[in-house]
């Protein structure tokens, strides 16, 4: 081997240094890369989490309105019954002391 062949192998070995550092550096910019990337997921991920326990908190809410719409609805009902027949005599009454009044 003489020294333009050694010259010539050195250049080469160089070469292959340089382009692994480039293939390392390019990976590490890679990996920072996905790092970032999940970190911007797990930001997400945890706006969801902090969402679906908003809607969570906004169904029970609701069902809580709906059930005390409901009991108010059932006393309408009751009130309802009992309120009109109570009107429909008080009608009656009215009605027959009129016509007691009037015949008398």
């Amino acid at each position: 081997m003489n020294e333009s062949d050694a010259q010539r192998i050195i250049r080469l070995l160089e070469e292959i240094r340089d382009a692994q550092r480039l293939q390392l550096e390019r990976q590490a910019q890679a990996i920072d890369t996905q790092r970032a990337a999940l970190a911007a997921q797990r930001e997400r991920f945890a706006g969801l989490g902090a969402r679906a326990e908003s809607a969570q908190t906004v169904g029970d809410q609701a069902q809580r309105v709906l059930a005390g719409s409901a009991q108010l609805v059932r006393s309408a009902r009751v009130l309802l019954f009992i309120a009109i027949p109570f009107a429909i005599l008080l009608l009656a009454f009215v009605v027959w002391m009129l016509f007691a009044r009037l015949a008398g």
